[in-house]
């Protein structure tokens, strides 16, 4: 089955792995045009980009995130499972040599989760 990547993200090989494991073996990522648009919604046009997406992405499942009223539009008008991916996020600070702090976040896949 195929599964449509609209996100702003890259799927990591554990992310990859475990959608291969739930019978997701193809992701569908969003063309450069597509992906440019997503990552810049705005509240008056985000109604379109998402229709036009959905219109032109054929899959079985869509892992979803991103702006939040897209998600949310998407999740309730599309006809097929939108998932979630849900990572725990621990922050790592580090004093660096000069007094300022160097703050890093490590994100660990904890799942695919339905909308």
């Amino acid at each position: 089955m195929k599964i449509l990547n609209l996100s702003n993200h890259t799927l990591t090989l554990e992310q990859i792995n475990e959608l291969d494991q739930q019978g997701y073996n193809e992701v569908v990522e969003l063309d450069q045009e597509d992906k440019k648009a997503w990552g810049q919604l705005v509240p008056d046009t985000y109604k379109e980009v998402c229709d036009n997406i959905l219109a032109k992405y054929k899959a079985d499942a869509i892992h979803l995130a991103g702006f939040p009223p897209a998600t949310v539009y998407v999740a309730l008008k599309s006809t097929v499972p939108c998932l979630y991916a849900y990572s725990e996020r621990n922050c790592v600070e580090t004093p660096m040599p000069d007094g300022s702090i160097d703050k890093r976040y490590i994100f660990k896949h904890l799942g695919f989760y339905r909308y």
